[in-house]
């Protein structure tokens, strides 16, 4: 009964707020010689136009949504491999993401996450286990971009700006299996380029060789 009465209270004031509404575009119509439709549907036109022409707005909510999405990942991922909930890990992760959204590496780390599982998926192939650039990443090591047998095996950190600046930053597939990958990637509308031979995957601001495991 109480989520009736509550249902009916904001009916009607939905209705009331749609008569003050459609009141104040029928006298305003009125002033102007045209009709309130007319105006009504020129009203939302321009709502419509003047949130689009924001697109600031809209971008900062991409990235709040990215950088939210990024955390889920790697705190179940981090519960994957076995951490607790609030460990050394979870806490250099933490520093780690914000670092990244600092640098506004988010979408990157997400794009190269989606490229490493949509492999895994279809071609059942996974990096090279404790190969890589990527070894010296929290993030990287809990979003499965560079698999390792135990956390405790994780690299010196290395900082993100760092990354930055070189560009390139290495992920290794088993020899026979490298050239799949980058057949895969290119399929699947990944930008792919070459580097002194070598395939790599480009991104917003890193660009990923795929390297064979010697």
């Amino acid at each position: 009964d109480r989520y009736k009465v509550n249902f009916f209270v904001c009916k009607k004031t939905a209705y009331h707020l749609n008569i003050l509404i459609y009141s104040n575009f029928f006298m305003c119509a009125t002033f102007l010689h045209t009709s309130p439709l007319f105006l009504h549907t020129h009203f939302n036109i321009l709502f419509v136009m003047a949130y689009k022409k924001n697109p600031k707005k809209k971008d900062a909510l991409s990235i709040k949504r990215a950088v939210e999405s990024l955390r889920f990942q790697i705190d179940w991922g981090l519960k994957l491999l076995g951490a607790e909930k609030g460990d050394l890990f979870h806490q250099l992760a933490k520093v780690e993401v914000d670092f990244i959204s600092e640098l506004n590496l988010t979408q990157d780390i997400l794009a190269i996450k989606s490229l490493v599982d949509g492999v895994k998926q279809n071609l059942q192939i996974e990096p090279t286990p404790e190969s890589g650039d990527f070894t010296h990443s929290v993030v990287a090591l809990a979003l499965g971009i560079a698999p390792i047998s135990h956390l405790s095996n994780i690299s010196l950190p290395e900082s993100w700006r760092d990354q930055i600046e070189k560009k390139l930053l290495t992920i290794y597939y088993p020899e026979k299996l490298r050239n799949k990958v980058v057949d895969w990637a290119k399929a699947n509308g990944y930008s792919t380029s070459s580097y002194l031979g070598r395939p790599i995957v480009k991104f917003k601001q890193l660009y990923l060789i795929i390297e064979r495991t010697k």
